[in-house]
């Protein structure tokens, strides 16, 4: 029995011994608080473990666009102090380039000379009249193509040249509003 009590006590001492040298050795002995391990003065450093990278993220790819719908352009800068809403659209001849001379447009100007160039300018409207800002650019219908040809993109004051005799006619499409048609006759000079 004496050596069961012996044996149990000397495992016992040698567990409240191996207890007290790890807490002393890592520093959590005499109340001070539980932290990162910390380099024992005098003793031999351990090597630094090396950083594990942390994982790259995985690009997400974007949603196909369907083929069948342009990119949007961007909404056209703005003039204008207002933003009312498109109510409507004037729609003038702005000039006339006619053999590198520059002919103010007119109201009542019906006949454009052959191999002129025809610069409309399209305004949105709010419901007061006043000039206002569009959420989009003109879609712009002119010709027909064997009459004139020219640039329709972005713009609210597209140039078109006279290609042929004939009558052509020209509008615009602002927010949804459009404009009042212009109907000209393109004549020889």
């Amino acid at each position: 029995m004496n050596g069961k009590v012996t044996r149990r006590s000397a495992l016992l001492f040698l567990a409240v011994v191996v207890t007290a040298a790890v807490s002393l050795t890592c520093g959590a002995g005499g109340g001070e608080n539980v932290g990162p391990s910390q380099p024992v003065a005098g003793g031999p450093a351990s090597p630094a473990a090396a950083p594990t990278p942390a994982p790259s993220p995985v690009p997400t790819p974007a949603p196909p666009t369907p083929q069948d719908e342009p990119d949007p352009s961007p909404s056209p800068d703005c003039i204008h102090d207002t933003s009312h809403g498109v109510d409507s659209v004037s729609l003038v001849i702005y000039f006339l380039e006619c053999g590198g001379d520059r002919i103010p447009g007119r109201p009542d100007m019906k006949n454009i000379p052959l191999g002129c160039r025809i610069h409309f300018n399209a305004t949105p409207r709010d419901g007061m009249n006043a000039p206002t800002c569009s959420k989009t650019w003109p879609v712009w219908q002119v010709g027909p193509e064997d009459l004139v040809s020219g640039r329709d993109t972005e713009t609210f004051t597209p140039a078109y040249t006279t290609k042929a005799p004939g009558v052509m006619s020209a509008r615009c499409l602002v927010d949804g509003v459009r404009s009042g048609w212009i109907v000209l006759n393109i004549v020889d000079r």
